[in-house]
């Protein structure tokens, strides 16, 4: 996979994390409750800031962008995927629906994958698309 291609995945990962927290704030605006347990305002700066470890890979500044890269794997690895999964077999009833739950893991598991091909370095930087 080309780095270009791979930073364009992580952009996809970026808006639909963004997209998630934007629903579940909207549903709590109308009266309901978030999509997930998690407070989406917070999970909007986390993803912001998940955003911001991109720039290095744009700018070809490569070991920085990687480094940058476990460390996403260990924030949204951790709370994306294995506490989402924990709570929602031990805590159903704080999820919107099991669905919205599902997503929500599936989503952070896109991300986590796209994390640890960047980290491992298993992209392409050469210039050409």
């Amino acid at each position: 996979m080309k780095l270009k291609q791979l930073l364009r995945l992580q952009l996809t990962y970026y808006f639909l994390g963004m997209l998630f927290n934007a629903v579940s704030l909207i549903l709590i605006y109308q009266g309901g409750h978030a999509l997930t347990p998690n407070e989406p305002i917070l999970g909007s700066i986390v993803m912001s800031i998940y955003a911001l470890f991109l720039i290095p890979g744009i700018m070809g500044k490569l070991n920085f962008y990687r480094g940058l890269m476990v460390l996403a794997i260990i924030m949204l690895g951790y709370g994306g995927v294995f506490n989402h999964i924990n709570m929602i077999r031990d805590s159903p009833e704080l999820y919107y629906s099991s669905a919205a739950g599902g997503i929500g893991i599936l989503i952070n598991v896109f991300g986590l994958v796209l994390n640890i091909i960047a980290a491992l370095g298993k992209f392409d930087s050469t210039n050409s698309d």
